[in-house]
């Protein structure tokens, strides 16, 4: 596949489904980060452009089969426009607490891990599934300047060897991401081409802008943010189009770089161990909400099973089906950043075939949300150990 970037000009806006109309004190207000139907949909719409540049509905059969994975936050080279760094979303089983110093540049990590539970003790988690938190009980606040995406490097080195450290600067681990900008527009008429001073139409948007800032460096430090996404879309073209709310314009361009690869290492370390930690870096769907059902279909010589599971409050998504021309069903999603924990019953060989499967594909139940990007895993070491629960 052939990673793509998608650069904004403007604020993007993904809409968060929200009414937003032609009327005074409207305001259309942006998803935190786009999801995967909106990336997916603009390549395949620029996939299937004819020599004038529009898109002929005979088309939606042979892009649908297009097969997209992502969006993933990158930060971009100033010179280049390349990608420089990886950024995932925080993985839910880490969790940053603050220092007994009170510096808020600094956290301290904890894992969050299956626990046993207390003798007598019982839940009403279905399947018999294990409670995840912290064995010790630890009165500390979590930090409220704990990043929203992990820098590569040291998400990597959580999935290899998620040691729990005393103190972390928060800026090196990753940061927020994207802000949200405001901005306030007025109606214009559309014969005079003067604003509408008669109806007041003001309304305002509020899209992602595309650049992050360090805290305490001047302007000329800002860094470049874009979207990346891995196709296997033919003729693709680079250059400027449209994208999300109000059709704000992007620009696309080819990558020298390909997705982050599977170290020998990891592989190896889940291999001995026969069990593994499944991250989302983008949100799934699942017929049972949070509970994955083609994951856990043998495959490769392996039968996976669900021991545990981290996770956040659900994400809703819906849209519009372009090729029955009305709204799509709305459906809940589990969120960038699930955690699940799973037995791998296999040998060897097979954890590793089963690993190749799995690693930057996406996990989803259905077919079709899978090409669409929805469900981009990655794998991490868990031991199978569930912890005795202090009491």
């Amino acid at each position: 596949m052939t990673v793509w970037i998608i650069e904004p000009r403007d604020p993007l806006i993904a809409r968060d489904g929200r009414p937003f109309g032609p009327v005074p004190g409207a305001r259309a207000e942006s998803l935190a980060f786009p999801f995967p139907s909106t990336t997916t949909g603009a390549v395949r719409t620029r996939n299937g452009l004819d020599a004038s540049g529009c898109f002929q509905p005979g088309e939606v059969p042979r892009v649908k089969q297009i097969n997209v994975r992502g969006p993933l936050l990158v930060e971009l080279d100033a010179g280049t426009g390349d990608v420089t760094r990886w950024l995932v979303p925080a993985p839910a089983d880490a969790l940053l607490l603050e220092l007994k110093s009170a510096d808020t540049a600094k956290a301290e990590i904890k894992q969050l891990v299956p626990l046993q539970l207390p003798p007598g003790a019982g839940t009403n988690l279905p399947e018999a599934m294990a409670l995840v938190g912290m064995p010790h009980r630890d009165p500390r606040k979590p930090s409220t300047k704990a990043p929203q995406y992990w820098d590569w490097d040291s998400f990597q080195q959580w999935l290899l060897n998620p040691q729990e450290r005393d103190e972390v600067s928060l800026s090196d681990l990753g940061h927020d991401g994207l802000v949200r900008e405001a901005r306030m527009h007025v109606s214009i008429r559309p014969n005079t081409q003067t604003a509408d001073e008669e109806r007041g139409a003001l309304f305002q948007t509020r899209g992602l802008e595309f650049i992050h800032m360090p805290e305490k460096q001047a302007l000329s430090k800002a860094r470049r943010l874009g979207l990346a996404v891995a196709t296997d879309a033919p003729s693709l073209k680079p250059g400027i189009g449209p994208l999300g709310g109000e059709r704000r314009l992007v620009f696309w361009r080819r990558s020298n770089e390909t997705l982050p690869s599977l170290s020998g290492a990891l592989e190896e370390r889940i291999a001995a161990l026969g069990h593994c930690r499944l991250i989302l870096l983008t949100p799934a769907h699942f017929k049972a909400g949070w509970k994955p059902a083609w994951l856990l279909e043998g495959r490769e010589g392996v039968i996976p099973s669900l021991q545990a599971v981290a996770l956040k409050r659900c994400q809703t998504v819906s849209g519009w089906d372009f090729a029955k021309g009305e709204r799509k069903p709305t459906r809940r999603l589990a969120p960038a950043g699930t955690v699940y924990f799973l037995k791998l019953d296999g040998d060897s060989a097979a954890v590793k075939r089963w690993i190749d499967t799995i690693w930057m594909h996406c996990v989803s139940d259905e077919e079709q949300d899978r090409r669409d990007g929805f469900g981009l895993a990655v794998l991490g070491v868990w031991d199978g150990t569930f912890h005795r629960m202090e009491v």
